[in-house]
C-alpha cells in the first residue's frame, strides 16, 4: 500500500461503510530520521473523524521499527508492522518477506 490510502481515500471509504482504515506504508527509517517525510505522510494526514486507524509501517532494524512505532502510537489504534510484502523494493531493502532471509 506504499502511495495509496491516503486521508482523502480513507474518508472516502468510511463514507462507504469502512469501519477501519489503514494508512498507506510509511518507511519506517524515514519517519524516524525525516521530519518533513513524518509531516507529510502521517501527521497532515490524521484527522478525528478517521478513526479507528491502523498506521502501516515497514523496515529491518528492530530499533528503528520500534522507534517509529512510538511515533506513530498516539495517533492511531494500532501500528501493524508489514512482516510480509514479496514486492521487489521490499526485497532491495531486506524489509517485509525478506526479514527472514
Amino acid at each position: 500500500m506504499v502511495g495509496a490510502s491516503d486521508l482523502a481515500f480513507r474518508l472516502l471509504c468510511r463514507r462507504h461503510g469502512a469501519e477501519l482504515c489503514y494508512t498507506e506504508m510509511l518507511f519506517a527509517d524515514r519517519l524516524v530520521s525525516d521530519a518533513e517525510y513524518r509531516e507529510s505522510k502521517l501527521l497532515s494526514q490524521l484527522h478525528e473523524d478517521d478513526h479507528p486507524l491502523i498506521v502501516q509501517i515497514c523496515g529491518n532494524d528492530p530499533a528503528v521499527l520500534a522507534a517509529a512505532a512510538r511515533l506513530a502510537a498516539p495517533h492511531c489504534e494500532a501500528v501493524d508492522l508489514n512482516l510480509g510484502c514479496p514486492q521487489r523494493r521490499a526485497q532491495e531493502r531486506l524489509e517485509g518477506a525478506f526479514l527472514c532471509a
